[in-house]
C-alpha cells in the first residue's frame, strides 16, 4: 500500500495575500507560522502582507529564541511543477522560457527593526521521493478457519501461519501458544506492508539581506517603503516537477536581563509574490488597480464606539472624509472609477457614493493616489450619510464595500475591499493588531488612555490585549484603574480592580475581558489604564499603525505627562453591559475550544458541554440585538427564537470570551 504526496501547482504562482485572513493560503504555502495582516506592513503595494518574526502560529515567542541570531521561521511554497506547463498546450519548460520569481519586502514596517546580525533570505529546493515503511497491516482469522485451511487439528508454539490469498505474498505470523479446536478466538496475521512517500528536499541559498531600520532602508531605496526583487531561474537542476521555494528569517531577541521585553521583534514584511515564465528583469509592473493599507474607519476619533454613545452625538462621531490607500501597479496611468456602498446588517439603511473618474498614476513612480487640496477623490471620499439611529438595539454593524475599476481595459481592472464597521458596547482606538508592546518602569508606574462619554454611562469592564514574551515573563500582577479628568490629565481615582494578571487567548490578536466587580458611573472625559506592581515591562499590546499619542499618558515619578510614543494602547473600555458585544472585525476566529454546543441546528434546547464552570451567557441575532441573557448552564432554552443564525457568547469568571455560531430551525 502506498500513500502519496500532495498535488503540485503549475505556473503561474501568485499570492498578494489580499484574500487570506491571518494564516497563509494552504493551497499555496505548506506552513502557517508567518501571519497575514494589514498592520505590520507600512504602505505596502496592495492590501495585506505577511510578516516573518519570532512568533509562532499561536502568537507565542519561539521557545528556542535567543539573543544571538537564530533561525526563526519559514514561509514555504507548495510543490511547483517547473518541468512543464499544460496551457495553452502541454510542453516542457527550459531555461529559455525566462522564469522569474519576484516579491516585495520591507524591514520593520510598523513593528520592530531587525538588527544587522538578523536577515531575510530565500532558498530554492528540489526533492527526491522515496518510499518509507510505516507499518504492517494485519487481518484477524478465526482459529477454526485456520485449522480448516491448514488441515491440522493442533498448532504448537513455533508453527507458522501464512497470510491468505489476496494478501502480500511471504507474510506470516508465528504461533506462541498451543492451539486446539477447542481454543476460542482469532489470530492476527500480517496482510500488507504500508509505505509512505517521503520527500527529501535539498535547499540552495539564493538571496538574502541583513537587517536594518526602515528609515535606513528607505534612504537606500529613494524613499520607497517596499523594494521589489526579481530573481531569474536559469539553473537546469530546478526545472523539475518537485520545485519549492521558501523565505526564512534570522532573528535575535533582547538579552535575558530584560525578560519581559523578549517579545515580538525583528519584523520582515513580504508582499506580492509572483513566479511565472515569459518574464524579464524589466517585468516590474502589473495591470492592477488595488486597495492597500488598512480599512478606513468612519469614525473621527475611534476605531469602534459604543452604539448608545454614538446615538447621543452622531455628528461629532463621524469623520468628514474616509482615508483610503489606492495603488496603480501598472506602468501607465489609468482613468479609474470608484464607489462605495454601506448596508446595515439586518436593517434598512443603505446608500452608495460614486465619484467621477480619476487619473491614477503608477505606484512605482508616484506611490498612492493623493487627496486633492479641496474636495474629494477615491483616496478621500466624503462620508455620504450618518449611520441610522435605532433605540431597539444594543449594537449595530454595517457591511462596507469599496470598488475601484477601469472598464476600458481588456480584461477590466478591478478591486474591492469589504469589511464591517460596527458599533457595539466598547471604545477602541486600535485596529486590533499589536505591532509593538508598551509598559513603564519602575514598579508603581502608571499609564492611561483618555476616553470621552457623550452622556452619563456605566463602565462595566475592559478588554485588554497582552503580547506574549519568552516563557511569558510578563505574567506579573497589575491593577486596572479608572480616573476622572483633571485639566486634561488623569485626576481623582474612582475605581481600582486589584491583583490582575495577563490573560492570553489561544489565537493571536484576541482580547481578554476583565469584568469590574461593580459598574462605574461616569460622564465626560475619563481615563482607564494600568498601574504596574513589577519593575518588569507589562508588555500590553500597542498599535503602532493608528496614532493617538494625544490620548496616551504615563506617570512614573508622581506626575502625569503625555506619552512620547506614537500609536494606540490596546485598552478597550466596555460600556453598559457586564459583558462585551462584538464581531471580530479582523477576520480571525474567536476562541471556541472551551465548549461545544449541540444540536446545531437546534429547535427547542441548546446543550453546552465543555470546561467552563460558570460565567455569563448571551445570545445575539445577526443585527447584534441581544435576545437572551443568563448565567451559564448546560441547557439553554431557545424555542422562543425565530429561525435563523445566532451567536452564543460566554464570558467566563476569569474574563475569557468564547463565541460560536448556531442555527435555529424548527
Amino acid at each position: 500500500m502506498r500513500r502519496g504526496v500532495a498535488e503540485a501547482r503549475f505556473l503561474p504562482f501568485f499570492d498578494d495575500f489580499s484574500q487570506s485572513a491571518l494564516y497563509p493560503d494552504s493551497t499555496k504555502w505548506t506552513d502557517c507560522n508567518a501571519l497575514v495582516n494589514d498592520g505590520f506592513p507600512l504602505c505596502p503595494p496592495n492590501r495585506n502582507g505577511i510578516t516573518l518574526d519570532v512568533l509562532d502560529a499561536n502568537g507565542r515567542v519561539y521557545s528556542y529564541a535567543i539573543s544571538n541570531a537564530f533561525l526563526a521561521e519559514y514561509l514555504t511554497s507548495v510543490r511547483i511543477r517547473l518541468d512543464s506547463v499544460m496551457e495553452p498546450e502541454p510542453r516542457a519548460l527550459t531555461p529559455a522560457d525566462s522564469l522569474y520569481l519576484s516579491f516585495y519586502y520591507q524591514p520593520q514596517g510598523n513593528g520592530n527593526a531587525p538588527e544587522e546580525q538578523d536577515s531575510l533570505g530565500l532558498q530554492f529546493g528540489t526533492t527526491v521521493l522515496r518510499q518509507e515503511f510505516l507499518f504492517l497491516d494485519y487481518q484477524n482469522y478465526d482459529i477454526a478457519d485456520i485449522f480448516a485451511e491448514m488441515q491440522v487439528d493442533t498448532l504448537f508454539p513455533g508453527d507458522t501461519v501464512w497470510a491468505s490469498v489476496g494478501c502480500q505474498p511471504g507474510l506470516f505470523t508465528i504461533v506462541t501458544d498451543t492451539l486446539t479446536p477447542a481454543t476460542q478466538g482469532s489470530i492476527a496475521v500480517p496482510c500488507d506492508s504500508v509505505f509512505t512517500t517521503v520527500a527529501d528536499t535539498t535547499w540552495y541559498h539564493i538571496w538574502s539581506v541583513p537587517g536594518q531600520t526602515l528609515e535606513d532602508f528607505m534612504n537606500e531605496n529613494d524613499g520607497a517603503h517596499f523594494k521589489q526583487v526579481l530573481i531569474p531561474i536559469r539553473d537546469e537542476r530546478f526545472f523539475r516537477e518537485d520545485f519549492y521555494f521558501r523565505f526564512y528569517n534570522y532573528a535575535s531577541i533582547v538579552s535575558s536581563s530584560l525578560p519581559a521585553n523578549r517579545s515580538n521583534e525583528d519584523n520582515w514584511n513580504i508582499d506580492f509574490v509572483y513566479l511565472n515564465l515569459g518574464r524579464s528583469v524589466n517585468d516590474t509592473t502589473y495591470p492592477m488597480l488595488t486597495f492597500s493599507g488598512q480599512r478606513p474607519s468612519f469614525f473621527e476619533r475611534y476605531q469602534a464606539i459604543p452604539y448608545r454613545q454614538y446615538r447621543i452625538n452622531p455628528n461629532s462621531a463621524i469623520r468628514e472624509n474616509l482615508h483610503i490607500d489606492i495603488a496603480n501597479l501598472d506602468g501607465v496611468d489609468h482613468q479609474a472609477n470608484y464607489y462605495y456602498s454601506v448596508q446595515q446588517v439586518g436593517g434598512s439603511q443603505h446608500y452608495t457614493r460614486a465619484l467621477e473618474p480619476t487619473t491614477i498614476h503608477p505606484y512605482k513612480t508616484h506611490g498612492y493616489l493623493q487627496c486633492p487640496d479641496y474636495g474629494e477623490s477615491p483616496a478621500c471620499p466624503y462620508v455620504g450619510e450618518l449611520f441610522a439611529l435605532s433605540f431597539d438595539y444594543d449594537s449595530v454593524s454595517y457591511l462596507v464595500k469599496h470598488y475601484i475599476y477601469d472598464s476600458t481595459c481588456n480584461p477590466p481592472l478591478t478591486d474591492s475591499m469589504v469589511y464591517r464597521q460596527g458599533m457595539y458596547n466598547y471604545y477602541a482606538y486600535d485596529d486590533g493588531i499589536p505591532e509593538l508592546g508598551f509598559g513603564v518602569r519602575p514598579a508603581g508606574g502608571k499609564f492611561a488612555v483618555r476616553f470621552d462619554l457623550a452622556e452619563f454611562d456605566t463602565i462595566a469592564g475592559v478588554q485588554l490585549l497582552f503580547n506574549h514574551t519568552l516563557k511569558d515573563a510578563n505574567d506579573k500582577y497589575f491593577d486596572i484603574v479608572v480616573w476622572k479628568d483633571e485639566n486634561g490629565r488623569p485626576g481623582e481615582e474612582v475605581y481600582r480592580l486589584e491583583g490582575q494578571r495577563p490573560i492570553w487567548q489561544e489565537m493571536p490578536y484576541q482580547f481578554s475581558y476583565y469584568r469590574f466587580t461593580k459598574p462605574v458611573l461616569l460622564s465626560g472625559a475619563f481615563y482607564m489604564g494600568i498601574e504596574q506592581r513589577s519593575d518588569d515591562l507589562i508588555n500590553i499590546g500597542f498599535d503602532a499603525s493608528v496614532d493617538n499619542i494625544q490620548y496616551n499618558f504615563i506617570n512614573t515619578n508622581g506626575a502625569w505627562q503625555q506619552s512620547s510614543k506614537h500609536g494606540s494602547l490596546m485598552i478597550r473600555p466596555v460600556v453598559g453591559s457586564s459583558y462585551y458585544i462584538g464581531v471580530d472585525e479582523n477576520g480571525t476566529s474567536t476562541g471556541t475550544g472551551a465548549f461545544v454546543l449541540y444540536p446545531n441546528p437546534a429547535s427547542s434546547t441548546l446543550h453546552l458541554d465543555g470546561d467552563i464552570q460558570d460565567g455569563q451567557v448571551c445570545i445575539y441575532d445577526l443585527t447584534g440585538r441581544r435576545v437572551f441573557e443568563g448565567e451559564y448552564q448546560s441547557e439553554i432554552p431557545v424555542s422562543q427564537l425565530n429561525d435563523g443564525m445566532y451567536f452564543l457568547s460566554i464570558t467566563t469568571a476569569e474574563g475569557q470570551v468564547f463565541t460560536q455560531k448556531f442555527i435555529i430551525k424548527k
